[in-house]
């Protein structure tokens, strides 16, 4: 029962469905008194089939990367290794997993710790040179390392700042004083 609970992955209806295979592939037609026993077994070949946990473009890719997210902002590498872990498990791109830690590393580490963009860009290289599974882990080192980095977004919140006073105030003139002789 824990295997079906788990390998439906809460969805109640596909718990069933595979129960009923389970007993149906177990009836005997000559003895039809015989008592019925479900093993692990005959549990896992009536699920046949991966539980998909992952849709990759809708609600729950983007539920799943923000748990990603907010759980390296958090300082959390097991949750951070979790998540990370579960869309890779769901068949998420890893190209995109690396992307998004290079952006973490710039966006949520910054300046706090000035190699984590060179770490990330190396498990990106690394990712691409090696494919999956290997260039799996990695990534999953680079996911440990900005999980447990010291965080600053100071960069980010003064560039976002800089960009906003570009679009109030247009396109002003270069004061004299900066302007090449």
């Amino acid at each position: 029962l824990d295997f079906l609970a788990l390998g439906a992955n809460g969805d109640a209806r596909k718990a069933l469905t595979a129960l009923e295979i389970a007993v149906l592939s177990q009836i005997d037609s000559k003895d039809p008194d015989r008592v019925i026993k479900i093993d692990l077994a005959v549990a896992e070949e009536s699920i046949q089939q991966k539980s998909i946990r992952y849709d990759g473009s809708g609600d729950t890719h983007y539920d799943l990367a923000s748990a990603f997210q907010q759980s390296m902002r958090g300082s959390d590498p097991d949750a951070t290794l979790y998540w990370y872990a579960r869309m890779i498990d769901g068949g998420c791109d890893p190209g995109y997993l690396a992307r998004r830690l290079a952006r973490m590393a710039t966006e949520d580490v910054g300046l706090a710790d000035p190699r984590a963009l060179q770490i990330a860009m190396d498990a990106w290289q690394a990712y691409e040179r090696m494919g999956s599974p290997e260039g799996e882990l990695a990534l999953a080192n680079a996911v440990v390392y900005l999980a447990c980095a010291p965080k600053s977004n100071a960069v980010y919140t003064a560039y976002n700042e800089a960009a906003a006073d570009v679009q109030k105030y247009g396109t002003l003139e270069v004061p004299l004083r900066f302007r090449n002789a």
